[in-house]
């Protein structure tokens, strides 16, 4: 479990980034009710009494906070009049300037005020300040300004305020495909991908803060599939706050497993027949990414990392690569899915799930519409002869045969409660998990293609759970992995 190491944040300036960093129709100007959230001047003092050192450890303003406070009070001035400062917040800033500009170290007065300039400590530092004259003014970075900035903020050269400014500055601008694409190279780039011996792999991409509301069957979904033949790949971490979900890491220790393992490891247990999946975590791919988890608690919206890193790819297959996405921002997915496109994926799938996974509830509310996309809306391509072709559609689980009034919660959310459950559908133990699993194994090979006839997957799915073989597989991972 993820254990705060850093003071702060101070929990009155989180609510207040809450409401102030975030998108130019999103944004909840401050002070606009006196009753309603926090006040400006409030907010101000407090800042100002943690730089004095007067607040106690628990309650001091992280300097990650001040830089994306104070960038995203700058960036408003580019937002919709109504959107933009509030008189309250004019009026704060006005009283208070003359000792914030004393007080404030130098970076922090720089996002205040971007004219004023800011000389860098080192070159490395000298990379983001030089997106953030972009990103301040509410302009988009290149890929190649998007990957230096990003592989820059991932040092430990570079200020927290500085960091904390470039990622909720560039969220708050929405980033653009470009930029889409830079993160997600920052932290495992195209020409680190590696050939492995298997004829076909699908890689699944979830929230790496994981669940709290619904089982999450990707691991065992995982094993069903090789039970028939068709490799996955899972990645994550063991926790991510501020959520602090159950993750496909957590669950896997709660079953005994191995989840310390190295690329190379990983591939052997998807090449090895008896296996058939693998799990690596950001840990080993990536570690300083992983080393900057609080951050996220400290900027207080998730980075735009957060959205990419789903689309992660590590091993490309012999002939066919398939990614499965989950997503529950509108908009991301249509990136992510062009990128996997881009990459060469045979197809790929982007599902708005449960908690902002791919996994399919066990009942489908209120159609999608035009303008609304409903929990179990389902997007993506194959490719044929070169071509794209392109499919959109809610999985109405009731179609075949999954008949519930509301999409079940498990009673304990825990990862031994989850172990335990999938263990115990797939030993044949009937109920919501066990429909779960297959609902989710069926639909993904259906959608991705690899099983035509959705009806036939539904089939296939259940006789690989029945008779024991993805048990199988399962327990085969957890004894190699330790080999």
């Amino acid at each position: 479990m993820y254990t705060p190491q850093y003071p702060g944040p101070n929990p009155e300036l989180l609510e207040a980034q809450a409401r102030v960093c975030t998108g130019p129709h999103q944004t909840r100007p401050l002070g606009i009710k006196p009753s309603a959230g926090p006040r400006p001047d409030a907010i101000l003092e407090t800042i100002l009494q943690s730089v004095e050192g007067k607040l106690a450890r628990s309650e001091t303003v992280s300097a990650a906070q001040m830089g994306a406070f104070f960038a995203a009070m700058t960036l408003r001035a580019y937002f919709p009049k109504a959107t933009r400062w509030s008189p309250a917040e004019r009026e704060a800033f006005h009283k208070y300037h003359p000792l914030l500009t004393k007080q404030l170290p130098p970076e922090i007065q720089y996002l205040m005020n971007p004219e004023q300039g800011y000389i860098p400590a080192n070159p490395t530092e000298a990379v983001v300040v030089n997106a953030l004259e972009k990103i301040l003014r509410a302009k988009h970075l290149s890929y190649v300004e998007t990957r230096e900035m990003c592989k820059a903020i991932l040092s430990d050269d570079v200020s927290p305020a500085l960091k904390g400014a470039a990622l909720i500055g560039q969220r708050m601008n929405r980033e653009i495909y470009q930029e889409v694409r830079g993160y997600l190279d920052a932290f495992f780039g195209p020409e680190e991908v590696q050939p492995i011996d298997v004829a076909a792999l699908t890689h699944f991409g979830q929230p790496y803060d994981g669940a709290t509301r619904y089982f999450r069957p990707t691991l065992f979904v995982a094993a069903v599939r090789a039970a028939l033949g068709e490799a996955s790949l899972l990645h994550g971490v063991d926790a991510m706050p501020p959520k602090n979900g159950i993750t496909e890491e957590s669950i896997l220790k709660a079953l005994g497993a191995n989840t310390n393992l190295s690329l190379a490891q990983t591939a052997s247990l998807i090449t090895d027949k008896s296996v058939g999946f693998g799990y690596i975590s950001q840990r080993e791919y990536c570690r300083t990414a992983y080393d900057l988890r609080e951050l996220r608690v400290h900027i207080k919206k998730r980075p735009p990392w957060a959205a990419t890193e789903k689309a992660q790819q590590f091993f490309s297959a012999r002939e066919a690569n398939y990614m499965v996405l989950g997503y529950y921002h509108i908009g991301y997915e249509k990136p992510l899915l062009q990128l996997a496109w881009e990459r060469g994926f045979q197809g790929a799938v982007a599902v708005k799930g449960e908690e902002g996974t791919s996994h399919y509830a066990l009942r489908l509310g209120k159609s999608s519409t035009k303008n609304r996309m409903a929990v179990n809306y389902s997007q993506g391509f194959r490719r044929s002869d070169g071509q794209r072709e392109d499919f959109a559609m809610d999985i109405n689980p009731a179609t075949y045969g999954f008949h519930y009034a509301r999409s079940p919660r498990p009673n304990i959310v825990s990862a031994h409660a989850f172990a335990e459950a999938g263990i115990a559908a797939l030993s044949g133990q009937k109920g919501h998990i066990y429909d779960r699993i297959l609902l989710n194994t069926a639909m993904v090979d259906y959608l991705l293609g690899l099983c035509p006839d959705a009806e036939d997957a539904i089939r296939r799915t259940k006789s690989a759970m029945d008779d024991g073989r993805a048990l199988k597989h399962l327990r085969a991972y957890i004894a190699e992995s330790h080999r």
